[in-house]
């Protein structure tokens, strides 16, 4: 059945993941023990729209293979699309604990721990995502570290998964500028401004960073002026405005 399963990846890649789950799921009527074969199944199902079927297809491959950090991420998206964030959370820290350089499951964790009502360590995996990015130089927003053989974006959650992380940055935005660190949190809001300009806008960052800049008797930086048709429009970025209480922010293990 190899051949029927590199069809099926090849679907797969291709982003026809109705003809992908089909040929996957012929591959598993022979072979049920084909660890990758159910986690592409899983994620052709998330991009259907099939939440709970590709929950159950990641579930048996990780159960086959528990080492693989590319099917816990992808539980914990399927886990999110039906907004169970505590169980989100669970397979996201399986996810980081299989992939420690992963910024963008850090994030994800980040979400689902936010949703999940538990702040302290929410805000200890946006952090971590942060530093990873500033390796990296890539926002959690993009493509995944170079490794990653399956797709992490689903379409149909594209709208609300964006807005979700620009909220969460925007949180983590406000509260590293009420503990001091200005600058991290101004590389917070440039990331959700990024994702989600208008929403960035509408935040309360900027009257904060009024309120501290004003403080602080340094020049207040009103960002960004109204679009015009001349270009496409550059992403806000706060002026520094000192430096924070810490000199060194302790990375999150």
């Amino acid at each position: 059945m190899t051949q029927q399963f590199d069809i099926g990846v090849h679907y797969f890649l291709s982003k026809d993941y109705a003809h992908a789950a089909r040929a996957l799921q012929l591959v598993l009527r022979e072979e049920p023990q084909h660890a990758r074969a159910w986690a592409y199944l899983g994620i052709a199902l998330s991009h259907l729209g099939q939440a709970a079927e590709a929950e159950a297809a990641l579930s048996r491959a990780i159960a086959i293979s528990p080492q693989n950090g590319e099917a816990w991420f992808h539980l914990g998206i399927a886990r999110s699309l039906r907004q169970e964030w505590p169980e989100a959370a669970s397979a996201y820290r399986h996810a980081v604990a299989l992939i420690p350089e992963d910024m963008v499951a850090w994030h994800r964790l980040g979400v689902a721990l936010a949703e999940s009502g538990d702040e302290p360590a929410s805000a200890a995996a946006f952090e971590r995502a942060l530093v990873l990015s500033r390796e990296t130089g890539r926002s959690p927003s993009e493509e995944p570290i170079r490794g990653r053989d399956l797709d992490t974006h689903l379409e149909e959650a594209g709208e609300k998964e964006t807005g979700r992380e620009a909220r969460s940055w925007i949180d983590l935005a406000l509260s590293l500028l009420s503990l001091g660190e200005e600058e991290e949190a101004m590389s917070a809001y440039e990331r959700a401004f990024n994702l989600d300009p208008e929403r960035a806008r509408r935040s309360l960052f900027r009257p904060m960073l009024g309120l501290v800049t004003a403080a602080a008797g340094a020049p207040v930086d009103d960002g960004p002026s109204a679009p015009d048709d001349e270009g496409p429009e550059e992403p806000y970025r706060p002026r520094p405005v000192g430096p924070s209480r810490r000199e060194r922010r302790p990375e999150v293990g």
